[in-house]
Formats: C-alpha cells, structure tokens, sequence
C-alpha cells in the first residue's frame, strides 16, 4: 500500500483545513450487488463473495455519491450480513474490499518534533478526500496521520507531514498539482500517484543524465561526516549517495582527523603495494577477552607463531595485541592465544607485521573507502570528512523536495506522460508541445549551470624537498 496522503489549507482566522486522500484500492477483492439494496438493509446478496466476516466493505464506486462503508458481520459464496445501509444501491453496484474504516489524524505544535493524536474520524468513501476543518489551529501546525481500523485496531503506516501553510513550491505533491490542475485532470485509477511519480523521475534522470553536465554542482555535499577514526581499522563505508561507489571521480576531498589532513588517490594496482609483507585478514567468529583459540577467515598467510593485533570495536578502544604459538592451516586457528584483553565481532580485522599511524593514500571500490595504513590508537575518535558529488535520489513521497534549482519545466514532462498514457502512445514526443518545453527547460537549466570546483594541487612545502630545481614529495 503507498503511504497516505495529506494536503492542508490554511483560511486564517478560521482555522485549517485538512484533506485526506481515500486509500489505496488497488487490487482489492471486488464483487457486485446481484439484487437492490434498500436503505437500513442488512442482507446483500452479492455476485460472488470475497470477503469475511469483520472486514469493512465499500459498496458503491468509491468517490461518487451514496458510496458507503459497512461492516461485515456474517459472509457466505452468495451473500453478505453487514451494517445497517444508510442509502439503498442498485444491482450491479460495485462492492470493494476496504482495510480501514477510520482516520486517526495526528497535530503537532513544536515543528514536527511531537505529534498529539486527535479524535478518529469516519472515512467518507463519497468524495476522494475525507475533510476534517480543525478552527484555531495555527498555520505553522504540522499534521501527519494513520489509517485505522476499529475492529482489528490495526493502523497503516503514516502519511507525511505537512505544514499548515502547505507543501513547498518545489515538493513532488506541488509539481503534480501544477500538472494536473494544468490539464484539468484528477488522479484516477488511470492517473495514480505511481504513475506521476515514476513520470517526474524519469524526468529528472533525463535532466541527470544529460551528457553536456558531467556533474551538477547543485549535487556537490561538503564536509560529510562519514565516519569515526576506529584503531587498527583500515576501512570505512562510502556515503549511500556517492556518485559512482567504485571509482574516485566524483569524490572531491577526504581529509582526517583535527588537522584536517587530505589524502589522495591511489588506483587499486599501486594501492595493493602499500600492504607489501603484511598479513591480514578478519575474525571468523567472535572471539571474548581472555579466548584462548582464534578462528581467522584464513591463517595461510600468518607465521607458525607470533603476535597478531585485532582491530578495536569502538572508538573507546584500543587495538589489541595477542600472542599465539600455533597455527592450524586446515582449520584457520591460532593456538595457545594470549594477551586478548577485549571482546571482538565476527569480522573484525586481523593483522600481523603491520605499520599503524595516520593514513596519506585511499583507494575505493564496491562502495569501501579503503586507507593505506591501519588507524593508529592516538587518532581514535578524530572525523573522517568528506566533499563529493550525490547521485541522484529518486522521489517517492509528496512531500520530497527537488534539489534542482530550477524545476517548473518538470510539469511540462509529467503533462506530456498523461496524454502518452491517456492516447495509449500515440503522442509523438517530438511535435507535443509541453515535450518540447521540458527540453526548452533542460537546455535553459544545462547553460546556467557552472561546476563551481577547480582542481588544484597544495604542496605542503614542510614536505618538498629540491634536487636540480626539481621537486619531490619527501
């Protein structure tokens, strides 16, 4: 089921106005009347039965006038035994299966922080949005609310919010109403909220994926927390967003700790070069403090004996160092252990005849920013920052924002995709006319925009030295 949807008017000083968009139905059982129904009936007699008893019904076309919900107390293959009708319905009418009967509308006063619940209301199956007028309200009041069923007291998941005053002009719910009112059109079975959600991002791939702009830079995040520096760790996750998870081209910065060091680049060929000699590998289970046996993922590359550092939990940590004096190939197991002082994860990285300090290379790959020194324990803590350019984050919800800062000719799109799908294809894109005014927009938003970020090289001068007039990085 899609998540409710809300909208709010504000009429100061009387007060907001709140409509709710009817559920979902969509592939809900559906049945018809085989015989009129008159009002205060409480026996249908149906072509074909669905449902069960203490389900809710619709009976009617949702939408239109004398639509009812009631509830059903007794069903057979021919027949229902429900509430009381409040209108009388004609053979033929639809009977729609409905999970909620009520509307549990929720308001908060401090910006969205804290939501007070406010008295269920019915649902009115008549008109596609339940209205609810609450007077006094004050127009910075935000509302979100929950589907409910009285009988299961079951709720749905929760709209969005939204603010009195409304959604913002550059909101999913915005874009859409612009394009409907525009066509006169309103969301149908046809015209759903997928369907013109879908519209507006593959519109906006369009716009992302136009081959003049490598990267937009209204895409570009500086000084992203990605992580804390964690003992004898050698690796972080890249943001979610990155553009590209597997190479460096949209990372901008990495830099670390207090000194805000930036590190750089290093294809994985010459970065494979900086773990020369040193054995490492992960947990094979979790090991506790004072464990006398470890299992490795592989001990093929770890002496007979020796000492080996596992890599700390928290920030609150320090790496840890254990002697073993045996190790078992056919089993992957460190023997005669010593020296565990923490507990460990699964996972946790391994290492022996490793260098720890603070790293100067990163390489990345399948989303893993990796380092070319494990993290010494005096830099526990310190941030890990980072400047990059965000992949494109589709919309799904009214109230999602567009990053784009120019974003009316979005409307133009979601108007050519209704009368492509109303026309069932015959539309031809190249002689509709909203089609060409989103490419007018495209080309308009493609001219103005300008990367903003110049590559540029900063010798730390501490670190140079000069031979023959030419310099080193020391």
């Amino acid at each position: 089921m899609q998540a409710p949807s809300i909208r709010v008017k504000t009429n100061v000083p009387i007060g907001n106005d709140i409509f709710f968009q009817l559920p979902d139905l969509q592939g809900n059982n559906q049945s018809f009347l085989d015989a009129d129904v008159a009002v205060g009936a409480t026996s249908l007699t149906t072509n074909g039965s669905f449902f069960s008893a203490d389900q809710y019904i619709i009976i009617g076309q949702p939408g239109q006038l004398k639509s009812e919900i009631v509830k059903i107390s007794v069903a057979t293959d021919t027949s229902l035994t429900v509430d009381a009708c409040v209108f009388s319905h004609n053979r033929g009418d639809v009977i729609t299966f409905i999970e909620y009967n009520q509307i549990v509308n929720e308001r908060s006063t401090d910006a969205g922080v804290t939501f007070t619940p406010l008295t269920a209301i019915d649902i009115n199956p008549q008109v596609a949005e339940t209205y609810q007028q609450r007077t006094g309200d004050a127009t910075t009041d935000v509302y979100k609310f929950r589907f409910y069923n009285s009988t299961s007291t079951l709720y749905s998941g929760y709209s969005d919010n939204v603010t009195a005053s409304g959604y913002a002009d550059n909101s999913v719910y915005a874009i859409k109403r612009k394009a409907l009112d525009d066509m006169g059109e309103k969301k149908s079975d046809l015209i759903t909220d997928e369907f013109l959600n879908n519209a507006l991002n593959e519109a906006r791939r369009i716009v992302d994926q136009d081959p003049r702009v490598f990267r937009w830079s209204f895409r570009t995040k500086f000084g992203t927390d990605i992580g804390d520096i964690i003992p004898g760790r050698w690796s972080v996750t890249a943001p979610t967003d990155l553009r590209d998870r597997n190479t460096n081209k949209n990372i901008l910065n990495i830099r670390l700790g207090r000194q805000n060091r930036q590190i750089y680049y290093q294809d994985q060929n010459r970065f494979n070069q900086n773990y020369w000699n040193i054995a490492h590998t992960t947990l094979n289970g979790a090991v506790l403090s004072g464990a006398t046996s470890i299992i490795l993922t592989s001990s093929g590359d770890f002496d007979a004996s020796g000492s080996i550092y596992i890599g700390a939990e928290s920030i609150s940590e320090n790496k840890d160092s254990a002697a073993y004096t045996s190790n078992t190939l056919s089993t992957n197991t460190l023997g005669t252990v010593t020296g565990v002082t923490a507990n460990h994860a699964s996972g946790r990285d391994v290492w022996q005849n490793a260098n720890f300090g603070m790293p100067t290379w990163y390489t990345i790959n399948n989303g893993v920013i990796y380092f070319n020194i494990p993290f010494d324990d005096s830099f526990a803590g310190e941030n890990i920052a980072m400047d990059y350019y965000q992949s494109l984050t589709p919309v799904d919800s009214d109230s999602d924002l567009l990053d784009e800062p120019v974003y009316d000719f979005f409307c133009n799109y979601l108007k050519y995709k209704i009368k492509y799908k109303k026309s069932n294809g015959a539309i031809q894109a190249k002689t509709d006319t909203d089609f060409i005014e989103f490419q007018l927009g495209v080309n308009a938003l493609v001219t103005q925009e300008t990367i903003g970020q110049s590559i540029s090289f900063i010798p730390t001068m501490g670190r140079l030295v000069g031979v023959g007039g030419n310099y080193f990085r020391n």
